[in-house]
């Protein structure tokens, strides 16, 4: 039987190795729990994922293949060969010409009429003799002062014949004047195509709003501005004295400029945007106001005198 002192050692020899055990256990421990609190708070100080947009960047894929074999003789045949000679390439075909200006600017240059002019219902218009080629947009400005009493009614047939001549694809508007004002026919501040129901309702309105009754004397500046800011190619201005009498004369040298203002010359090309072609009516002007206008503005062949319904050039 073990003495009592015995039994001590014992126990103190087998005590020392598992408090060594232990000691490093918890010294193990204490280290792992110091990794993993840094590792949380250095994880935790980085910045946020961001999302993130791939590109696809393609590149050339190099194909390797065979080359069939040539002979050099086949090589040498085929650079001795002349090469083959160039077919020449017709020119292309002109532009067409889109526009009364650019037909009358064609003549003017060349001397000779495009096919383009060559006149054909769909593009022809003419109002008390005088006739426009290759015009779309028309404009009548008309005097509707107290000297067209008696023979307002002559004018509007030959106004209604000069519609009734022209092509649906063309466009046209009426404009009177009298005194200081414009007389618009409705729609007002526009174009319409020249089909029977246009023409019909246009001449209707004439007829029957009580606003065209000749009265005053006549000032036809107003009248003009109206009918240029319908932009038209082609106006008919007609007027038995187109500078009035009394409180509306205007001088002919202040019309003149007043019209050459609405009507300016293009400096690309020397022309003017729109041709006027007046018409002299019943009485001859002695100081030729309405021949000089369409001197400037209408051109060749642009001025008619008319007395009694008899064309006079």
């Amino acid at each position: 039987m073990p003495t009592p002192s015995n039994t001590s050692k014992t126990n103190h020899d087998i005590s020392a190795p598992v408090a060594w055990t232990l000691s490093i256990g918890v010294h193990i421990g204490i280290g792992l729990l110091a990794f993993f609190i840094t590792w949380s708070v250095i994880r935790d100080a980085e910045e946020p994922p961001r999302v993130v947009t791939s590109a696809w960047h393609e590149h050339p894929i190099a194909i390797e293949a065979e080359l069939p074999f040539v002979p050099m003789q086949v090589i040498a045949e085929e650079e001795q060969k002349p090469p083959a000679p160039e077919i020449p390439k017709e020119p292309p075909p002109p532009e067409p010409l889109r526009d009364g200006l650019a037909v009358l600017h064609h003549i003017a240059t060349t001397g000779e009429v495009p096919v383009e002019a060559v006149r054909v219902p769909e593009t022809e218009v003419k109002f008390m003799g005088l006739d426009a080629v290759a015009a779309k947009r028309i404009v009548y400005v008309v005097d509707a002062s107290g000297s067209m009493l008696l023979h307002l009614s002559t004018i509007l047939e030959e106004l209604e014949r000069s519609l009734q001549t022209l092509h649906p694809k063309q466009e046209f508007g009426i404009v009177f004047f009298q005194k200081e004002k414009s007389i618009p026919v409705p729609p007002k501040g526009q174009l319409v195509s020249a089909d029977a129901t246009h023409i019909d309702k246009a001449m209707r309105w004439i007829h029957t709003s009580g606003k065209v009754i000749p009265a005053g004397g006549s000032n036809p500046i107003v009248a003009m501005k109206t009918a240029m800011r319908l932009k038209p190619e082609v106006i008919y201005l007609l007027s038995e004295n187109i500078t009035g009498a009394g409180r509306y004369e205007v001088p002919a040298s202040e019309l003149l400029v007043a019209i050459d203002k609405l009507n300016p010359v293009d400096e690309r090309n020397g022309l003017r945007r729109v041709q006027i072609n007046c018409i002299q009516y019943l009485s001859e002007d002695p100081n030729g106001t309405m021949k000089k206008i369409a001197e400037i503005h209408g051109g060749e062949d642009g001025y008619t005198f008319i007395e009694r319904g008899k064309v006079v050039k």
